[in-house]
């Protein structure tokens, strides 16, 4: 016989900076439908619920610094980690949300909430401990690195990428029963990977190798140099995500060229990335475990300081990555890795230890065991 699960009420706080945590957020949504059908799942953008200025301020700066100043964010990055904090952000952000976040609880009356983002779980911890969060609240860390933002001893679940990289809870006095080592969460449509040869087929592709070159959902990074690059080797095809960037996705398009396939923001990216062979990338924590999820060798050719320089340290500690650091170089390391089969298939194998194709459904299997939801 088998164990129905009940509808559950879930309440998603997100952040909408990039694409990451948004996707994760809606990773969750899907996943929690699939699981008990019939659950209400309410996802809230954090900074625009609070106060719409207040996003479009937190969203500018943190753009404009990781477009002119990176180096800035990652001062300020490393700073915190240290944990050397000039203000406590969610002392001040929960006094702002505090109104609302009662009312909010009052309408939804989760059985759950959750957060994908660090500055939320700051926020929803100080709720907690006040009082007005009274149901489970969990977290989902969505990069290789756990930050000192991250922690508060009033979350009841940590959902982490892998168990080594709990230490830093651990050591700030997090039980070992609410960490729980279950991969990023992604979407639903990673637990089945697509056959590379039909994923490229659907793209109209040939059997030649392909390399995918992506940005995040910004588009971020040298892309348009990077696909110039490729297609004047002429080795490989190319398939480009441009995300948002609408100029990099009409330049590209503009090259008319039969080896190239560029699109913009695509819902199917598990099919996408199943017809590469490669995947050059921005180490963002969800398109990494996307990557990983796959099996793909990964080809890091930039990371921000903070958090993407934390996701390539292990990434390449753990074998499933290598990094380019100067353009020139970008087309021998990229000939050397294909020849290489023997190291690709190492890479291969890592990332099918490290990648969780399942992680969203493990988190949900967690958290009905946390609320009793069974029937």
């Amino acid at each position: 016989m088998s164990i129905r699960t009940k509808p559950v009420k879930a309440l998603i706080f997100s952040v909408s900076i990039g694409s990451g945590h948004d996707s994760v957020a809606q990773a969750l949504a899907e996943r929690l439908l699939l699981e008990a059908p019939g659950s209400e799942v309410k996802i809230v953008d954090t900074f625009q619920y609070i106060n719409r200025v207040l996003n479009k301020v937190v969203f500018g700066s943190y753009m404009e610094t990781i477009r002119f100043t990176p180096k800035v964010w990652g001062y300020l990055y490393d700073q915190a980690e240290d944990g050397e904090r000039l203000v406590d952000l969610g002392q001040i952000l929960s006094k702002l949300l505090s109104p609302k976040l009662e009312q909010l609880l009052t309408e939804v009356n989760p059985d759950v909430v959750l957060a994908t983002h660090a500055f939320p779980t700051g926020i929803l911890a100080v709720g907690k401990k006040r009082g007005q969060v009274k149901v489970p609240l969990v977290t989902a860390v969505t990069d290789f690195h756990v930050h000192s933002f991250w922690i508060h001893e009033s979350v009841d679940r940590y959902f982490i990428p892998a168990d080594d990289l709990g230490f830093r809870l651990r050591q700030t006095g997090i039980r070992e029963e609410r960490i729980k080592a279950v991969g990023i969460p992604i979407r639903s449509q990673f637990m089945e990977a697509p056959d590379a040869v039909c994923a490229k087929e659907e793209l109209g592709l040939n059997a030649s190798p392909a390399i995918l070159v992506m940005g995040g959902g910004l588009g971020l990074g040298r892309i348009e140099l990077i696909t110039r690059e490729l297609l004047n080797d002429g080795t490989f095809q190319v398939i480009v995500i441009a995300g948002k960037n609408k100029r990099l996705y009409g330049n590209l398009q503009g090259l008319n060229n039969p080896r190239l396939k560029v699109y913009s923001y695509v819902d199917n990216i598990a099919h996408v990335m199943a017809a590469a062979d490669i995947i050059i990338s921005k180490p963002g924590g969800v398109s990494s475990a996307e990557i990983l999820a796959l099996g793909k060798p990964l080809v890091i050719y930039s990371s921000l300081p903070g958090q993407e320089d934390r996701n390539a340290d292990y990434l390449l500690n753990k074998g499933v990555a290598v990094k380019v650091r100067k353009m020139e170089l970008l087309l021998p390391e990229l000939m050397s890795l294909w020849n290489n089969s023997l190291r690709i298939k190492h890479m291969k194998e890592m990332a099918g230890q490290i990648g969780s194709p399942s992680s969203s459904k493990l988190v949900w299997d967690d958290i009905f065991a946390l609320i009793g939801n069974k029937e």
